[in-house]
């Protein structure tokens, strides 16, 4: 038996109280509402209007909640240059985290219907203005382009004209001088290409011991006188009419290197007594 005698009623009462919930009455509270909180409708700002808050275009400016001014204070040491670096923090209200979360429900819908890639308007923006950015930097190439030609064509001119000049003013001895030179440039020029063509082989020559030189000569032999073999044989192939053909342009071509050797003669003949007539004038 217990003690206490009246244990067994007093147990099951403090137990009943315990388990049951309080009831929630229908009167209306007399608690007033807070200050920063929108009102309950028409709440719709197009701008968030203060300075120390900046907003991303893709927020919507119902999630922060109204302010006294563009300058009033968030709270204590919030701000961009001071200690508190999140001053966004003292500017939203009760239903911020609603109108948040909604804005993000949004943009995840729109990027799945796109494929799983964010939908970024700035960024066509950017590829338009850097498409016309590339555009107006090839006109200005070309422009440049053209002005340099346009440059060199006139020093190019300059130069010729300034040569003609000189030319014009220089006396018949000067003209003369002037002429050799330019006929040993193109003479020297003439020989160094000649020798650029025909040094390798001179050099590979030189180099070459008695057996290699031995064996180069018997290779050229045997060319030569496989191409006398194969022209012999074209010969005999040719018929009457073939073989009068080429009888007769053999004929004229010795004729035309007579003919030419016989006007270079005539041409030194020519020139020898105009030579010695101006030796003469000069003495």
């Amino acid at each position: 038996m217990s003690k206490n005698p009246l244990r067994s009623f007093i147990q099951p009462v403090i137990l009943r109280r315990l388990c049951d919930k309080p009831k929630l009455s229908n009167k209306p509270s007399n608690t007033p509402r807070p200050p920063k909180d929108p009102p309950d409708e028409g709440y719709k700002p197009t701008s968030v209007d203060h300075n120390g808050i900046d907003v991303p275009p893709f927020v919507r400016p119902s999630s922060f909640r109204q302010f006294s001014g563009p300058d009033e204070k968030l709270g204590p040491g919030a701000g961009k240059a001071l200690p508190y670096k999140n001053p966004t923090y003292f500017g939203y209200h009760r239903f911020s985290f609603m109108e948040l979360t909604a804005t993000a429900v949004e943009l995840r819908d729109e990027r799945r219907l796109d494929g799983g890639l964010q939908a970024a308007i700035e960024a066509d923006e950017e590829t338009e203005c850097g498409e016309a950015q590339l555009e107006t930097m090839k006109k200005l190439e070309g422009e440049c382009d053209a002005i340099l030609s346009n440059q060199a064509k006139k020093i190019q001119q300059a130069k010729s004209s300034a040569e003609e000049k000189c030319l014009q003013e220089m006396s018949e001895e000067e003209l003369k001088e002037w002429c050799k030179k330019k006929e040993e440039d193109i003479k020297k020029k003439e020989q160094e290409k000649k020798e650029c063509k025909s040094s390798p082989k001179e050099k590979k020559i030189q180099d070459m011991s008695e057996e290699e030189l031995k064996a180069w000569c018997q290779k050229k032999e045997e060319d030569i006188k496989k191409k006398e073999q194969e022209k012999e044989k074209k010969i005999q192939d040719m018929s009457e009419e073939e073989l009068k053909a080429w009888c007769q342009k053999k004929e004229e071509d010795i004729k035309k290197k007579e003919q030419q050797k016989k006007d270079e003669e005539t041409k030194a003949c020519a020139e020898k007594p105009k030579c010695e007539g101006d030796e003469n004038k000069k003495d």
